[in-house]
């Protein structure tokens, strides 16, 4: 499909449908990097930023895991080379764990470079799973049964009574999933790979921060009950757009690029 002769767009904007249109989703430079890598990237980026602060505690190993969707043994090995660093630090005995350093070290570490290489392609990656999931959104509006909506807001609910950012995401992941399932449109798995490959660049958040999250979720729902897809466009755009200043990008000291410019 060629972007062409449609009323109102300059030949730039042309240019930028054409490259929205047939870029594949995904990125570059984290898909070459391990999945112990991404792990530290991760949690790496959360501290800098202060999502993490010094001396907070960290989940358990497989809370991690689950909520940066690896295995138990990638995520204790991304922890391990984190405290190796003196970013993080391990105490036992009673109350110990996991923590990070009351003074983490500033490190230049190649796969947080990655990650903000990627930020190009990550603003596609939004962009594209904002068209999309406004169509499912849209669909899903009309196909919904009170007994979908339920199921919906217990997902909300679980995510509302996590106490991090790893329990949080479980059912948050979900609850997008269900939405599309209940859309039942063909284009689904397109829409889910777009989905999931925009997750590996997601970091672990306070869980303060998620409540607007939540907020739009229940608009969501209550758009489906009302049987309005517009409404329901209206609140994913906003959801999907979100992300362009909550990803670690957007974040105060991040690194935001427009799509085509250097990171």
């Amino acid at each position: 499909m060629a972007a062409k002769n449609i009323q109102g767009t300059s030949r730039a904007d042309e240019r930028d449908i054409e490259r929205l249109l047939h870029s594949a989703p995904g990125a570059s430079a984290v898909t070459r990097l391990s999945a112990v890598e991404t792990v530290r990237a991760r949690i790496l980026l959360s501290v800098e930023h202060g999502l993490l602060v010094p001396g907070g505690k960290l989940p358990g190993t497989e809370l991690i895991a689950a909520g940066l969707e690896v295995s138990v043994i990638t995520a204790r090995r991304g922890l391990e080379s984190l405290v190796e660093d003196g970013v993080l630090e391990r105490r036992r005995g009673r109350g110990g764990g996991t923590f990070v350093a009351q003074h983490p070290p500033k490190l230049q570490d190649d796969a947080v470079r990655a990650y903000l290489d990627d930020v190009p392609a990550v603003l596609r990656l939004i962009d594209q799973r904002s068209l999309m999931e406004s169509a499912i959104a849209a669909q899903a509006a009309l196909n919904a049964s009170e007994a979908q909506c339920l199921e919906l807001e217990d997902l909300i609910g679980q995510s509302a009574s996590a106490a991090n950012w790893h329990e949080h995401h479980i059912p948050d992941t979900r609850f997008h999933r269900r939405v599309a399932e209940i859309s039942a449109l063909p284009e689904v798995p397109a829409y889910l790979f777009c989905y999931e490959s925009l997750l590996k660049y997601f970091v672990p958040y306070p869980q303060e921060q998620l409540e607007e999250g939540r907020t739009h979720h229940q608009r969501l729902v209550d758009a489906f009950r009302a049987r309005d897809p517009l409404a329901a466009i209206d609140v994913t755009r906003e959801h999907v757009d979100a992300l362009r200043r909550e990803m670690f990008f957007g974040l105060p000291g991040g690194n935001a690029t427009e799509p085509g410019t250097a990171p």
